[in-house]
């Protein structure tokens, strides 16, 4: 379980955390209260606004209550640090997932583009109770040329709604790649992995998450020679071909890809996704794939000879809810306004279908 806040000054800061479970003995935390810090080479980290906390070795399912606390450095020297008052969130309950769990619900938003009202719009119509995580598919930001980018774009209205108790999976998109501070993005957001591609499992679902990289060719002047995504999608092809073969992939009842450029669309991006996962996502038996970057709803059927699964492309500023049980994950799609235009279910044996008549409603 990762943690990542920011503070106004430079401070050294931990994490206290419980497990819930006893509430009679300790009411306010439910047991006895632990303490994390991120440490490095021996050194605790100090004298930073930006803080990362990793909390190891945690049950699957289990309930933590959990604050943070900073304590600011007025005066930071080789034998002297002195330091100024301390500040301490409330305590927030977030639950693990666990791959027993027999039900999911998750919400995945793509195109955001750095627009936090209408964002925050789009979160007031969601039910956080009946939310497990969230995903941001791509292009959430513009690009990245200040750190306060990332908190006006999408964080902040993050925070305010949801994020405190709610994890939620940032998966690049090209614009998301743009600007002087791209190459930062991981200390926002790191992953267990350290790096953009990688599997997920919670309850009966296998997401399979995959960084599209740029659209263009890397040789595009636009890039400045400062691009090498061919490489790393052949890199990506690679892993994916091994772990298409786990058993916590194999063993899930269902698999879901996510990631931001769709293949089989006119970009240069897209026909190498065509190319070179495609074939391992049909091998891997995937049940659908959830896709951005058009800016325009559609839903490309299985096609014989290239993708065996369908493929969902959310629209900008749009959002797809999801609700995944025993018998069937069913997809809803929504515009920027809320209103629905397609539901899509899925089964364990990688049949799927659309009710009868919305599309024609349309």
């Amino acid at each position: 379980m990762t943690i990542i806040w920011i503070t106004d000054k430079n401070c050294a800061s931990h994490v206290e955390y419980a497990f819930g479970e006893n509430f009679e003995t300790y009411p306010r935390w439910g047991g006895p209260v632990h303490k994390a810090r991120a440490v490095k080479h021996g050194l605790v980290d100090a004298d930073t606004k930006r803080h990362l906390v990793r909390i190891r070795g945690l049950d699957p399912g289990i309930h933590i209550r959990y604050r943070v606390v900073s304590r600011e450095i007025l005066q930071f020297k080789p034998y002297e640090v002195v330091y100024g008052g301390s500040v301490v969130s409330p305590i927030h309950e977030v639950r693990l997932p666990s791959p027993f769990d027999e039900s999911l619900n998750f919400h995945v938003f793509q195109d955001v583009h750095g627009e936090s009202r209408h964002l925050d719009g789009l979160f007031q119509a969601v039910d956080w109770d009946l939310t497990d995580i969230v995903f941001f598919n791509g292009d959430t930001l513009s690009y990245l040329e200040e750190e306060t980018a990332v908190y006006d774009g999408f964080l902040d209205v993050s925070v305010n709604h949801f994020a405190r108790e709610i994890p939620f999976v940032y998966v690049r998109g090209n614009h998301d790649t743009r600007g002087r501070l791209a190459r930062d993005l991981e200390k926002y957001f790191p992953s267990r992995e350290g790096r953009y591609y990688y599997s997920l499992r919670w309850g009966a679902v296998c997401f399979l998450i995959l960084d599209s990289g740029e659209d263009k060719p890397d040789e595009h002047p636009v890039y400045a020679g400062l691009t090498d995504f061919d490489s790393y999608r052949r890199e990506q092809a690679g892993w994916l071909r091994s772990e298409i073969k786990t058993d916590a992939f194999r063993g899930a009842r269902y698999r879901i890809a996510v990631f931001h450029i769709p293949p089989y669309g006119k970009s240069h991006a897209s026909q190498e996704i065509a190319k070179l996962w495609v074939p391992l996502l049909n091998e891997a038996g995937v049940d659908i794939a959830l896709c951005g970057h058009e800016h325009e709803f559609s839903l490309r059927d299985p096609s014989p000879g290239q993708n065996g699964f369908p493929i969902l492309i959310g629209s900008k500023g749009g959002s797809i809810r999801a609700q995944a049980n025993p018998d069937n994950v069913t997809l809803t799609v929504s515009d920027e306004t809320g209103r629905v235009l397609d539901r899509v279910t899925v089964t364990p044996n990688h049949d799927f279908s659309y009710p009868t008549g919305l599309r024609e409603q349309q």
